[in-house]
């Protein structure tokens, strides 16, 4: 076989990739060749820095890869997303993945790139503007029943978002308006999806996506963007990319999840404390009714000592001055009228004794039939506010509209919102139907009218 025909022969890509990494060795200009751009993509390690280089300004369009080791980054030359620099080194082709890279001996700066640029112009005259004030923030509903997700359908961040809140509080509503994030007018798009989700009555939204390059993200760095977030009446919260991605949005926002992962924490804190404060609660109502008791039957105990001494101290004095009586009499003449004024006397006596007697039943009755009942109010009390505490408890969950779910039913979404009726549908449109547990997307294929009633 000639060369010119094993050259039309078919090739697998594993020989054409190394068919490329020869010609890379071959060529010389492939061995020492500069390249100018901008840094996107930044990713430092312990020994190397990874970075691609794109055309300045550009938001598409070729991209080449870059590998630098630390120990040739220049004294002084701190590389950053958005920076602008000329790279001279060797072209490579990993074979084993067919990547194409540049192993970079020497890198200068030569200014900041042309988005970055534009990022601390606008940011600049926003901030002057008051836009990113901490002052015309607002804060974030503590127990938030319906919540209003602008992203694309295509992230999965976001998709991990709602599945998370799906699992932690189904009841909580959850109301989907999609939109392009990344892309040419995006930021259009993305306050349209704003506006839209402002009226729709939810108590929160959330903007958000994953990760991407700094020009993917680049969208929430426009000015379309941060107007609307900070036109919107209803309180907005931002997890778009990672931890290390900060845009114009988020100082826009009324505050910023550092991932999509992480906003659901913050958006269901007031939900969770309040799952753990409920059953502290009756705890506490339970201990809080014990030491009532006990110390309600305290007091019984002092008053009924207190009552048992005045009586002894009454029934005493009383005998005193009976004896008292008697020897008065005694000392008197004549014998007859001693003898009638003693029976007298010893009659009172008696009479004393037994109303003394009969107040002391009657007091300890009083004392007795109220400790009695004091355990049986305080029981009742207690109940009366555990049983108001379990209304609360069963309003929470009886407000939960996915209950109907967990005993067979299903709810169909269109858009994030809830399909009632079939005529709101129409064949050839895309529904979401949530079960008890789980979720499937389906298609309309056929639209049956209602059946009449017999």
């Amino acid at each position: 076989m000639s060369e010119a025909e094993a050259l039309r022969a078919p090739m697998t890509v594993a020989e054409f990739s190394q068919r490329m990494s020869d010609l890379f060795a071959k060529v010389p200009r492939f061995r020492d060749i500069a390249v100018s751009g901008e840094i996107t993509g930044y990713r430092p390690s312990a020994s190397a820095i990874y970075f691609d280089l794109k055309d300045q300004g550009a938001q598409g369009g070729a991209v080449l890869s870059c590998f630098l080791r630390l120990d040739r980054l220049p004294p002084g030359v701190e590389l950053a997303d958005g920076l602008a620099v000329v790279a001279r080194g060797e072209i490579i082709n990993y074979g084993p993945r067919s990547r194409y890279s540049l192993t970079v001996r020497e890198i200068a700066a030569t200014g900041l790139g042309q988005l970055f640029i534009e990022f601390q112009a606008l940011k600049e005259r926003l901030q002057r503007e008051g836009l990113f004030n901490d002052d015309r923030k607002r804060p974030l509903p503590r127990f938030p029943r319906v919540i209003a997700v602008v992203s694309t359908r295509e992230g999965k961040g976001i998709d991990d978002f709602m599945r998370e809140i799906e699992k932690k509080a189904p009841f909580v509503r959850l109301k989907f308006f999609d939109t392009r994030v990344q892309g040419i007018g995006a930021e259009l798009d993305i306050a349209a999806a704003i506006n839209r989700a402002d009226g729709s009555g939810a108590d929160l939204i959330v903007l958000g996506r994953g990760g991407g390059s700094y020009e993917d993200l680049f969208t929430f760095n426009r000015e379309e963007v941060v107007r609307a977030i900070v036109a919107a009446h209803t309180p907005l919260l931002t997890a778009i990319g990672h931890s290390a991605d900060i845009h114009l949005a988020d100082f826009a926002a009324d505050e910023r999840a550092n991932t999509p992962s992480l906003a659901v924490e913050r958006v269901l804190s007031g939900w969770l404390k309040a799952t753990e404060w409920l059953p502290k609660m009756n705890e506490r109502l339970a201990h809080a009714g014990q030491r009532r008791l006990d110390v309600a039957a305290r007091d019984i105990e002092s008053r009924s000592r207190t009552l048992d001494a005045a009586i002894a101290r009454h029934l005493s004095g009383l005998q005193g001055s009976v004896v008292g009586r008697e020897r008065a009499l005694n000392a008197l003449d004549p014998r007859a009228r001693i003898v009638g004024r003693a029976a007298a006397i010893a009659t009172r006596s008696e009479q004393l004794q037994a109303s003394a007697a009969a107040l002391l039943r009657r007091v300890r009755t009083q004392l007795e039939t109220r400790g009695e009942r004091l355990p049986e109010r305080i029981v009742g009390l207690t109940a009366r506010k555990r049983s108001m505490l379990d209304l609360r408890t069963a309003a929470l969950r009886g407000g939960d509209p996915h209950a109907p779910l967990e005993r067979g039913y299903a709810m169909v979404l269109r858009e994030g919102v809830v399909v009632r009726n079939a005529s709101q549908l129409q064949i050839g449109d895309e529904v979401r139907a949530r079960f008890g547990r789980g979720a499937a997307r389906a298609r309309i294929e056929r639209i049956e009218p209602e059946e009449s009633e017999a």
